[in-house]
């Protein structure tokens, strides 16, 4: 599916928020969105239990996959945090997070009282256990077939839900025209925090500099790094992007409320990497809140074009 697909289905989502404000618009869109997320999940689930092909890769390179994602996350928390941490550019953005919370009171993802988002954690696990669980048996082949389409207008229905809570929230826009060109600093200091761990990590499987950092530089985007990786590095440097990225997608969605808590807002955006435009980005406003939700499109957007450059460009070296 493409960006500018999804890009219309968050701007019309935004524009309803914005001009129709009613009392149940925030609550719609949650709605929309834990019903879109669930089928995202389930679907995803389903497609990665059912590829043969992903579970032979899986038992040939998953580890070393593995290793690198962890770095790749790890790398990109730190710099992010370390980020805001010597710089007031990102202030705006930095505020607590429990303000966010009790703007959001009643929300159906209100975090309980140890400030971690239990109900969105468990709907994830259950979510992808189900789905998983739908690979084992025998679906009818039209509904096989079309497990792709599916996860595309769920995703679609998540993009149009943030759109509807975002276009409620009058806030959340002027705290990033505040920030002004400083919020590129995000997907900077993600990208570089990306490598950098997966570099690092790398070395302890000995695997070579320029092929972990191609690896991590897909920043999530499992499709395109796994298909320009394997016609660049190889058969196997092409399984390992492959599954390095779609295990940082998955990863995300169970460590974000950890960073959340912890790290605070602005560190949520780094573990998605590129796929803060559109599968992490509706997790992304649940847990941290909509202020986050523009930061996070600039940062996927800016990381899914540097993708494209800096795979290709590294294993040229």
């Amino acid at each position: 599916m493409s960006v500018e697909t999804l890009l219309v289905s968050l701007l019309i989502g935004g524009m309803l928020g914005y001009y129709v404000p009613f009392k149940r618009t925030q609550k719609m869109g949650d709605g929309i969105i834990f019903t879109g997320l669930t089928i995202l999940l389930i679907a995803i689930g389903a497609q990665l239990g059912g590829d043969d092909q992903i579970l032979q890769n899986l038992n040939m390179v998953g580890g070393f996959a593995l290793v690198l994602c962890l770095g790749s996350i790890i790398g990109s928390i730190m710099c992010v945090y370390l980020s805001t941490a010597v710089t007031s550019v990102l202030d705006p953005l930095s505020a607590s997070s429990d303000e966010n919370a009790i703007t959001r009171q009643g929300s159906p993802s209100e975090p309980g009282a140890d400030g971690f988002d239990w109900k969105i954690t468990a709907l994830i696990f259950i979510s992808l256990t189900v789905g998983l669980g739908l690979s084992t048996v025998e679906l009818p082949e039209y509904l096989v077939t079309n497990l792709a389409s599916i996860s595309d207008y769920a995703l679609l229905a998540l993009l149009f839900g943030v759109g509807i809570t975002v276009g409620s929230d009058t806030e959340a826009l002027s705290q990033v025209v505040h920030i002004g060109w400083g919020v590129f600093l995000i997907p900077l200091a993600v990208a570089v925090g990306s490598i950098l761990g997966s570099v690092l990590l790398g070395l302890i499987i000995d695997m070579p500099v320029t092929h972990a950092a191609a690896v991590a530089a897909g920043f999530g985007w499992y499709t395109y790094a796994g298909v320009v990786v394997f016609d660049l590095g190889g058969r196997k440097l092409g399984a390992i992007a492959f599954l390095a990225n779609l295990f940082r997608v998955i990863a995300t969605f169970f460590v974000l409320p950890v960073v959340t808590k912890y790290f605070g807002g602005v560190t949520s955006i780094a573990p998605g990497g590129a796929t803060t435009l559109d599968v992490t980005l509706p997790l992304i406003q649940r847990v941290s809140g909509e202020k986050f939700v523009i930061p996070a499109l600039i940062n996927g957007l800016v990381l899914s074009v540097a993708a494209t450059v800096l795979i290709p460009t590294i294993l040229r070296i």
